[in-house]
């Protein structure tokens, strides 16, 4: 299994001089299987370049599974630019939890609706599918076993754990911490009080991350803030490094992958991040990367068999 990121940013594009080395696409991660299958978890804007990349190969066409972990703009704004979109003998099913009252369908529609997009999802060329996701209820997408686990972000998200191979992997985004504030149906404009009652659900969102990360070879988490930063916005819904290595120490995890990098944080600033946790990674056994787009990382056993490397992105 191998981890390659198409789009490592947060919040919203940063293209430019200053973020030119880890990339200014927003999220998007594909992984592949040993026999050439894949899975796509999460359609930011760098799911374009991976419809490109698809596209000059040849390889656009046939079934692909997108794992979305929510539907704000940052995880969804590259689904109408990517190429199997577009092409006829292409089938994208979508998985993704679905809000209180509106069909999935629905929602992933209003991506591509005739006011943001020329080419609206029904015009589009490939066929699409719909599967809602159910925090603790197992799928299968392609040839990988999916575990998906509710986060604390605003409005829902989920995470999943991917098992394939003989090797397993994470992705935790986005997700605050779950000590401090618990995000509902609404947007927190800074802390407010909890009852017995909310953290009891902190506690038991914490729970159910740990338990589905226990023991994988890479968890890609949401690293978004310094603690500095994090101190200021605490009630957007992202978390920091500190709070990722201190819930995956001890809980068997090899790798912990740094990702859905703050806009405003350039190459240099990344850099010096890249830098600090490593250091701290290595105190608690525990290899710390930081994300770049292009990277493309082995994962498990097959980490034995080839180094990370960066892919042509086009």
């Amino acid at each position: 299994m191998q981890a390659i990121f198409w789009g490592v940013r947060g919040s919203y594009p940063t293209p430019g001089p200053e973020t030119v080395r880890y990339g200014g696409n927003t999220s998007c991660v594909e992984i592949a299987s040993r026999s050439g299958e894949r899975i796509v978890i999460d359609a930011g804007t760098g799911l374009a370049r991976l419809g490109e990349w698809l596209a000059q190969r040849q390889l656009d066409t046939g079934r692909f599974d997108l794992l979305l972990s929510h539907m704000h703009w940052d995880h969804v704004q590259g689904l109408p630019f990517f190429a199997p979109c577009h092409q006829g003998k292409a089938q994208l099913a979508i998985h993704a939890l679905r809000p209180d009252v509106v069909k999935l369908r629905d929602i992933v529609r209003g991506v591509a609706r005739h006011e943001f997009f020329p080419v609206a999802l029904d015009d589009m060329a490939a066929s699409f599918e719909f599967h809602e996701v159910h925090p603790g209820r197992r799928f299968r997408a392609s040839a990988f076993a999916i575990r998906p686990f509710r986060l604390n972000h605003p409005f829902g998200a989920v995470g999943y754990r991917i098992d394939g191979d003989n090797s397993s992997c994470a992705y935790v985004c986005d997700t605050a911490p779950f000590n401090l504030l618990l995000h509902k149906k609404h947007f927190l404009k800074g802390p407010e009080p909890l009852s017995t009652t909310d953290r009891r659900q902190l506690q038991n969102l914490r729970a159910s991350l740990v338990q589905a990360v226990q023991g994988c070879d890479t968890v890609i988490y949401d690293t978004h803030y310094t603690q500095d930063e994090y101190a200021r916005f605490p009630h957007y819904g992202h978390s920091t490094p500190d709070h990722a290595l201190d819930l995956l120490h001890g809980q068997g995890v090899r790798r912990l992958v740094l990702f859905h990098h703050a806009p405003n944080h350039t190459d240099a600033m990344m850099d010096e991040i890249d830098a600090q946790y490593r250091h701290k990674g290595e105190q608690l056994g525990i290899e710390v990367v930081t994300a770049r787009e292009g990277l493309a990382l082995p994962i498990g056993n097959a980490a034995s068999s080839g180094p990370m490397h960066l892919v042509a992105v086009p």
